[in-house]
Order: structure tokens, then sequence, then C-alpha cells
């Protein structure tokens, strides 16, 4: 798929290479927005999504590696 970028300059993506840039680009944010908040002195939040799966499923806290 064709597109313009912000500057104004053309790119081209497939449609695989658009939903994996849009699974990873809050990702990105993210972690820029932790080091600013760490590099400041203040708390980072938790990693929202494996909090969430432990606390929906308690069960996964008991894992054995073996």
């Amino acid at each position: 798929m064709a597109f313009d970028f912000v500057d104004g300059s053309r790119g081209r993506l497939s449609v695989e290479e658009i939903l994996l840039h849009l699974l990873t680009h809050g990702s990105n944010h993210r972690g820029m927005a932790s080091r600013v908040l760490a590099s400041n002195g203040l708390d980072r939040p938790g990693d929202t999504f494996t909090r969430y799966l432990h606390q929906v499923e308690p069960d996964r806290r008991e894992v054995s590696v073996g």
C-alpha cells in the first residue's frame, strides 16, 4: 500500500508490515515514556498485559521451571 509520511515523502508497506507496525508502535512509545519517568526518578508503571493475565488467571503464578 502506498502512503505519504507526515514529512510529505512517499512510502510503501505490505499489509503485513502495516499490521506489525501497528502492533509494535505503542510499545515503542511506552518504552520511551518509561525511560523518561525513570530518568526523572519517578516510578514506572508495571507491564499491564502480563499483570492483567496474572490477575485473571492466578494459576499462572504457580509455574514450575523444569
